[in-house]
């Protein structure tokens, strides 16, 4: 073989390798998810446990529980209609955790009204506040 040839070969290896892992990465989570409401979960989602999801709320402060020997973190999201969905994570609770934050939750229903997280991100409120005006 020459030596172009061979350089060829290598480029379309590493290309295809590339490839493949691109889209194992996406069947691993069922793809990038859809991004929903909580109220369009509960209403249209929660039956297709199947389907990868991404939702935003609040924490509900009254209803957090976390164990360290699973871990398991355990808590209801809420939007601004009171709408509510019961949130399992079965991870190590993020440092920045707490009731009242609004988190981005990513992951499937596992019953209806109960949603397992693969993935939780914490949002910090005050970085999202406006200023008061006249600082």
């Amino acid at each position: 073989m020459t030596k172009k040839t061979k350089m060829a070969l290598c480029i379309g290896v590493v290309i295809v390798a590339i490839g493949l892992l691109f889209v194992q990465g996406f069947q691993a989570n069922g793809g990038m998810g859809v991004y929903l409401t909580i109220e369009e979960a509960l209403t249209t989602y929660q039956s297709d446990q199947d389907k990868f999801i991404q939702m935003e709320g609040k924490v509900d402060p009254k209803s957090v529980t976390y164990n360290t020997a699973g871990p398991l973190l355990v808590f209801n999201i809420l939007d601004d209609k009171k709408n509510m969905i019961k949130v399992e994570y079965k991870d190590i609770k993020p440092d920045n955790f707490d009731a009242g934050y609004p988190v981005i939750v990513e992951g499937k229903f596992v019953r209806p009204g109960e949603f397992q997280a693969d993935k939780l991100k914490v949002k910090c409120p005050s970085k999202y506040e406006e200023e008061e005006k006249g600082k």
